[in-house]
């Protein structure tokens, strides 16, 4: 799916609803192949016949995404109702495909009976504990094993199977984390701009189901907590960020590399205070000493199946161990270069994850679980088709059920990497070729002026009252309104992102992952916007308009209005009330209309209508609109303003407000 707006009422009218007919056969299509999941349970016999399910039902889960772009909000939602339906039709099932789940209830049991699972004395074939053993236990595998789980889902183990002792109950837990997941993804979505229909990549795909509610894995709970740090991020709160980050580590390791990928976006303390945290969650397991590093040892030794780099790898350094030692350096090394480069958070979380999968000895099938609401966040087909042929590595039931062997062949490996390598190399390139700032513009084009919201840059004019990074912060809520009210529906215009300074890249990244941003060039504000107009008319656009950000009630409407009346006149104004503008429209770069004006003055709207006339042009004004340059603005706007702030930034500027009164 590609990340774009999306009109409100998509999917109503003749064609629209010829479209929800079909996302409606896929849906049907889905809710078969999950019925069928759920009265045979057990899959690990019938796995040809799985299989056969699993790709009808990507197969359609494939064509819904692609015919779930514009989405009504009522359909998304009877879509993500069935999606819930098909979750609590799975849950009552026997284990599909894994046994996992079964030690997660077997472990929190020992721990209610005052045992610790790292410990040697309590593994599971301990004779400690059997007067224990019932159906559960019989179902652990490698009972030889101490918990190879990290100490935080070993205390979610013990609190579920505390409230009710049961494989059905763990499922369900996993579950509602897979479902709290779906809730922190439509937030991420909605701050992002990005379509709201995006959430099916996640709550349709034939993976989750297979995994999570099917099978019961753990992972949902892990990336719920990886994307809260990935949230926290979006929100420039570090201190939350790593925490959540730890306690996604303490649940699975893969968030600990992730944040790698993140350092450049903490402080110091953020980290020293996450590393706190995940100690302070060790310390009740602290009594079995090695045992809380023994099984993950076992695990890096002597694990291998469906790899594929790492065979190289190992080969390169000498052996298993050793490569697992080279992946590791590779993969840490690795998220510390996209640090570097400070390469947007979700962006770079996809990236990690990805190389986790190809670098490591060990891939099994819900390791590509992490990826889903990352792919909620970005596109990657090459990613999204492995979350569907990954299941190919059940092939391995077969062979293993009737012999000691636990590997799929290269031919199978081939058949599940190889055509996600090939579509991911060709988006990849496609996206080289028609890379957004090359592209041409053949629309009407929005030209949005941002600047990097670091404290002392942006609202200087606040400073003395707000303090540099009130003021920051405040110009970055205005911003965020104005950039969301103006998302344009489907056909009418489409934005570019002019920002300042020009060395903010990375920053501007981060702040608005997915849109095209082109830095502002020239020695003024009016040499910039003639260049803004200059490039855009230049790439072939129709018409053109240049807004501000710091006018948060700047609608679509008024934009589209604008883009209308340029049929009639040469140059469209949106006046502000202090005597400058919100916006100018254009039908063609016009330079001259820059020249001799006195900017950030009251004087800039009147001296450049009165240029306009001059070089005889017809000029339209729109309605008036207050801008926020100052604290007499903030007081005169506070009602309409106050809804938009959140506490950082709402308290020091009521302080402001109420010093100021005095």
């Amino acid at each position: 799916m590609t990340p774009r707006p999306v009109p409100p009422h998509a999917g109503e009218g003749e064609d629209g609803w010829q479209r929800c007919v079909v996302l409606v056969v896929c849906g049907g299509v889905i809710t078969a192949c999950v019925a069928a999941w759920a009265v045979e349970g057990d899959q690990t016999r019938r796995v040809g016949t799985h299989l056969m399910l699993f790709g009808v039902a990507f197969g359609a889960y494939l064509g819904a995404l692609h015919i779930a772009r514009g989405l009504s909000r009522r359909w998304l939602r009877a879509a993500l109702g069935m999606a819930v339906l098909w979750r609590l039709a799975l849950v009552p099932a026997f284990p599909l495909l894994s046994d996992d789940v079964f030690r997660y209830v077997w472990e929190g049991r020992v721990q209610l009976h005052g045992g610790n699972p790292y410990a040697w004395e309590d593994r599971p074939e301990s004779p400690r504990w059997e007067a224990l053993r019932d159906g559960v236990w019989r179902t652990v595998t490698h009972k030889e094993y101490t918990a190879v789980y990290p100490p935080l889902w070993e205390m979610v183990c013990r609190l579920v199977v505390g409230l009710r002792d049961s494989v059905t109950a763990m499922k369900a837990f996993v579950v509602v984390g897979e479902l709290a997941l779906w809730a922190l993804l439509a937030r991420l979505l909605r701050r992002r701009r990005l379509p709201p229909e995006r959430l099916l990549v996640l709550a349709w795909s034939p993976l989750a189901l297979v995994e999570v509610a099917g099978s019961g894995h753990n992972d949902a709970f892990g990336a719920l907590l990886l994307t809260l740090s990935l949230a926290a991020l979006d929100h420039g709160d570090g201190l939350g960020s790593a925490a959540a980050a730890a306690l996604g580590a303490l649940t699975k390791f893969l968030p600990a590399l992730v944040v790698l990928a993140w350092l450049r976006r903490y402080r110091w303390w953020h980290l020293v205070a996450g590393l706190d945290l995940a100690l302070l969650l060790v310390i009740p397991y602290a009594t079995a000493g090695p045992g809380l590093w023994m099984s993950l040892g076992k695990y890096g030794r002597y694990w291998l199946f469906n790899q594929t780099l790492f065979d190289p790898l190992a080969a390169l350094a000498g052996g298993h161990e050793e490569g697992v030692r080279l992946a590791g350096v590779l993969l840490g090394g690795f998220a510390l270069a996209l640090a570097a480069r400070k390469t947007e958070p979700a962006a770079a979380a996809l990236a990690v994850v990805a190389a986790s999968i190809l670098l490591a000895p060990n891939v099994l099938p819900w390791y590509a679980l992490w990826l889903l609401p990352l792919l909620v966040l970005q596109d990657a087909p090459g990613l999204l088709l492995f979350t569907g042929s990954v299941q190919l590595a059940y092939l391995v039931y077969p062979e293993w059920l009737s012999g000691p062997r636990w590997q799929v062949g290269w031919p199978v490996r081939a058949l599940e990497y190889g055509p996600c390598v090939a579509v991911g190399i060709a988006a990849w390139l496609q996206r080289r070729v028609s890379a957004p700032e090359k592209a041409p513009c053949s629309d009407d084009i929005l030209v949005v002026f941002v600047k990097e919201p670091r404290p002392g840059a942006a609202k200087t004019r606040l400073v003395p009252e707000l303090g540099a990074e009130a003021a920051a912060e405040l110009y970055r809520a205005l911003a965020d309104e104005e950039i969301r009210r103006t998302v344009p529906r489907r056909g009418e215009y489409r934005r570019l992102f002019f920002f300042a300074p020009a060395e903010a890249r990375g920053a501007m990244e981060a702040w608005l992952p997915g849109e095209v941003l082109l830095p502002q060039t020239g020695t003024d504000l009016g040499a910039r916007m003639a260049e803004a107009f200059e490039q855009v008319f230049r790439r072939g656009a129709r018409r053109a308009a240049v807004i501000g950000s710091d006018v948060p009630w700047l609608s679509r409407r008024l934009v589209a209005g604008a883009f209308s009346a340029l049929a009639e006149h040469d140059v469209v104004i949106g006046p502000t009330v202090d005597g400058g503008y919100y916006l100018l429209a254009l039908d063609r770069s016009r330079p001259e209309l820059f020249e001799g004006i006195a900017w950030s003055t009251p004087s800039v709207r009147a001296a450049t209508a009165e240029r306009a006339a001059a070089l005889g042009l017809r000029v339209r004004m729109l309605e008036e609109l207050p801008d926020i340059d100052t604290l007499a603005d903030v007081r005169a706007q506070w009602g309409k303003l106050r809804p938009l702030l959140g506490k950082r930034v709402r308290e020091p500027v009521e302080r402001a407000l109420r010093h100021a009164s005095l």
